[in-house]
């Protein structure tokens, strides 16, 4: 650690930059008479921020010193604490997102949002802010980022870079690194490639899905399709976790990695249909499934399946015999989503069930048929002229 002569203190960081901090400086100030209208005031003073700053606190003849001085401390309270006062810190993009963000934020992030956004970070953000102070990034430079990814990227990544900006320098701000959020207004550029058609199956499909496939994918698919679970989610189920007509969401795998579900939405008990139902226990019998810890859909090494194995070597081959190889796991859940909304379930029974929000299965998931458009203006007409 090297103090140098301006009363700042360098700190070395791990990504080999420099963070400047303003030392911190106990605040006692002081408190003097001062005289106004022929008055004699206690006259409080002190420095925040660098800058100075005072007081009056009362006429001498009414408030004795102890008292002022009891109350010049109450001001410098926070101040000390570090909770008014923000230390002033210097740092590229770099160093603030490797140093302060993300050793803050991966405490919160499931693993594979942290697997995610590092890659995201890595290959978009890094190179193109790593070296420049936080403090000099301006809006127009990172709109301009933007509206350069546009032209061949996909509306999907620039909302999750827009939203990861917003976030880091919201951070930045709280921690006293900039003064303001320039990334508050970045928009997603309209001319950006847009993500393809919200496709879902339809009951037909769905039925030649299952004719492709074995007993144990027709579970998976049913699962996926029928119970809304995720793929990460059926494959980490255990013996233990199926209950009857339910199965118990306590944990999930993702890449070889088991993680335990982010939220109490996530974890949660998943309804079964009686269809479901017969055909998992029918699966557990022949493939001779009987210990409370083994996996319900093991591989050949009794390890769990992996959602891309299963999918690349099973599932999308199969399915392609059939035309239906584009109807992965996400096209699975849309279906559940879609289809559940399609027979009149409710919003708040389709997220429990799968595990989000209210929002995110009515934004993301269902897709409104042209059957129900169609039905929406036929209804409004009907009851606006009579």
């Amino acid at each position: 650690m090297l103090t140098s002569g301006s009363g700042q203190t360098s700190i070395a960081m791990d990504v080999g930059k420099r963070i400047s901090v303003r030392r911190k400086r106990y605040q006692r100030g002081s408190v003097k008479p001062r005289k106004r209208d022929n008055k004699l005031y206690w006259y409080a003073q002190w420095r925040e921020e660098g800058k100075p700053r005072c007081k009056e606190l009362g006429l001498c003849s009414r408030v004795p010193r102890f008292e002022a001085e009891a109350l010049l401390q109450e001001i410098l309270k926070p101040i000390n604490e570090g909770i008014a006062r923000r230390e002033k810190v210097t740092a590229t993009f770099e160093a603030f997102v490797q140093t302060i963000y993300l050793p803050v934020f991966e405490r919160k992030w499931k693993w594979s949002t942290a697997q995610n956004e590092g890659h995201r970070l890595k290959h978009h953000l890094i190179p193109a802010f790593g070296e420049k102070l936080m403090r000099d990034i301006k809006r127009e430079e990172l709109q301009r980022f933007l509206d350069q990814l546009a032209e061949d990227r996909s509306r999907s990544l620039l909302d999750h870079l827009r939203f990861r900006l917003r976030s880091i320098f919201k951070f930045a701000v709280s921690e006293g690194v900039v003064d303001r959020n320039p990334a508050d207004a970045l928009h997603t550029p309209r001319h950006c490639k847009e993500s393809g058609e919200k496709r879902f199956l339809q009951p037909e499909d769905f039925a030649r899905m299952l004719s492709a496939l074995s007993l144990r994918e027709q579970v998976i698919v049913r699962l996926a399709t029928l119970s809304g679970m995720r793929p990460g989610e059926i494959l980490a189920l255990k013996l233990r976790d199926f209950r009857g007509a339910q199965l118990i969401v306590e944990r999930r795998l993702y890449r070889f990695n088991l993680d335990v579900p982010k939220n109490t939405r996530s974890k949660r008990k998943v309804a079964l249909s009686s269809g479901t139902k017969e055909m998992l226990e029918a699966w557990i019998e022949q493939a001779l499934i009987s210990e409370p810890e083994q996996w319900l859909f093991p591989s050949e090494r009794f390890t769990p399946l992996t959602r891309d194995n299963l999918w690349r070597r099973i599932l999308q081959p199969k399915l392609a015999v059939v035309g239906l190889e584009w109807a992965n796991f996400q096209v699975m859940r849309r279906t559940y989503a879609t289809w559940s909304r399609d027979i009149g379930v409710d919003a708040h029974t389709r997220s429990a069930q799968m595990g989000n929000t209210v929002n995110v299965n009515e934004n993301e998931y269902a897709v409104a048929t042209f059957e129900q458009k169609l039905a929406a203006v036929e209804k409004l007409e009907t009851a606006v002229i009579q």
